[in-house]
């Protein structure tokens, strides 16, 4: 009957999000029947809603998100990123370089499909360089996407954070290498053999107001970083400071040109960018991992298996293809893997180990998924086909995930 229950839930989950019914509601929707078919009841089901809408956890992930939302929006609307990018260009002195870290600053905003916003900055400089159309829209993907690795304000990052219960730096200390790993193999692939014209000469004037330049419109995501390293506030703390700062710029602006004057008040945009769908999420996610920590009995099942000898290594690779590559998101797989396999672990190195695993097994077959929507808009964006893309990640995608073994084995063998 647990197998039943699990297989059911997740299924149910599948169909819905397939549907086009919110992750979260899908969630919730699997968490009930989880529940319900494991003989916990209605009332049982209500008390674990109730304490996931009002523990801490859930409402300081939804208020991170939420601000990182409305930053986002914000320096959209404002035309602050775009600002940010013609001034790296300036700096770098570089087509090659701009088109790798281009894609990155963008991922900053973290908006679905966002990849849709670096399009237009790769096919200039991608045209610039000669590059194919095929090869764009993997640079456009895999420079943009190596970021979830490391980047402190990634919701996919601090959800694994949040629900693994260990520090996001240590998470990301672990990760690094294969955040490099997908910028190096990238360049390597995708970079390296193209020739690129001298950039026009400037004089130092020009290039340290080009420095200034990115300095001021990069300024909301450098203080909400650096708020959180350096001065140790909250991410929520750093995040509101960063959202000032947009407003601030905003309004100097306007004065000098009417082109950035949107015609609404700041509060008004800062209202339109929550994402209600987002937090939705968010709750579907801490509904589905605490109805899993109820359920004993799911613990006690994995250690029987593990006890007959299947790999922890086997179970969370097919358990991530099944649950990311049809939902196309990473997400899921935290949420239903995290709480499942991580008690598992004898201690909180090998935790972060089984972590690094689950997230970045999650993010492969999330990334790959004909269904995720950063892809679909490339793709379509350039007009090319899936099966021309996927020619693009045949080595590097396989050598990026031997990087994450790699890191895993030395882990266990200095554990």
């Amino acid at each position: 009957m647990l197998i039943l229950s699990l297989f059911t839930s997740i299924f149910v989950t599948l169909l819905l999000v397939n549907r086009k019914v919110n992750i979260g509601f899908s969630l919730i929707a699997g968490s009930f029947l989880l529940v319900l078919l494991n003989g916990r009841g209605l009332s049982t089901f209500l008390q674990i809603f109730i304490q996931t809408l009002f523990e801490s956890t859930t409402i300081s992930l939804a208020s991170v998100i939420a601000l990182i939302c409305v930053l986002a929006h914000l320096m959209e609307k404002y035309l602050i990123l775009d600002r940010m990018i013609i001034a790296l260009e300036r700096m770098l002195r570089s087509a090659k370089a701009t088109i790798l870290v281009a894609p990155a600053l963008m991922g900053t905003l973290l908006v679905s499909g966002g990849a849709l916003m670096s399009c237009p900055i790769v096919g200039s400089l991608g045209d610039r360089l000669h590059i194919s159309d095929n090869r764009k829209v993997a640079i456009n993907l895999v420079f943009r996407h190596a970021l979830l690795f490391v980047f402190p304000l990634a919701p996919t990052l601090l959800l694994a954070a949040e629900i693994g219960d260990f520090k996001v730096i240590d998470f990301i200390k672990l990760q690094f290498p294969i955040a490099l790993a997908l910028y190096i193999f990238g360049y390597m692939f995708y970079l390296r053999n193209y020739k690129e014209s001298k950039a026009e000469k400037i004089n130092i004037q020009q290039y340290i107001k080009a420095v200034r330049e990115f300095l001021l419109y990069s300024s909301p995501i450098l203080v909400s970083l650096l708020g959180v390293a350096l001065l140790k506030l909250s991410f929520q703390a750093s995040l509101l400071v960063g959202i000032v700062i947009s407003i601030v710029i905003n309004q100097y602006d306007k004065k000098r040109d009417g082109k950035y004057n949107i015609n609404q008040h700041p509060l008004i945009t800062m209202y339109k960018g929550i994402k209600l769908p987002m937090l939705i999420a968010i709750i579907g996610i801490m509904l589905y991992k605490n109805a899993v920590n109820e359920i004993d009995e799911i613990i006690i099942f994995l250690n029987s298996l593990l006890e007959k000898g299947m790999p922890i290594e086997l179970l969370i690779i097919l358990s991530s293809a099944v649950i990311c590559f049809p939902l196309a998101s990473t997400n899921p797989g935290i949420a239903i893997l995290f709480p499942l396999l991580l008690p598992l672990a004898p201690n909180y190195e090998t935790k972060l180990l089984y972590a690094m695993f689950i997230y970045t097994s999650s993010f492969m077959f999330y990334y790959i998924s004909p269904l995720h929507l950063c892809q679909v808009l490339t793709l379509e964006y350039f007009q090319v086909k899936l099966k021309d893309l996927y020619k693009n990640y045949l080595y590097l995608l396989p050598l990026t995930y031997i990087v994450m073994l790699s890191i895993y084995v030395v882990g266990f063998v200095f554990s």
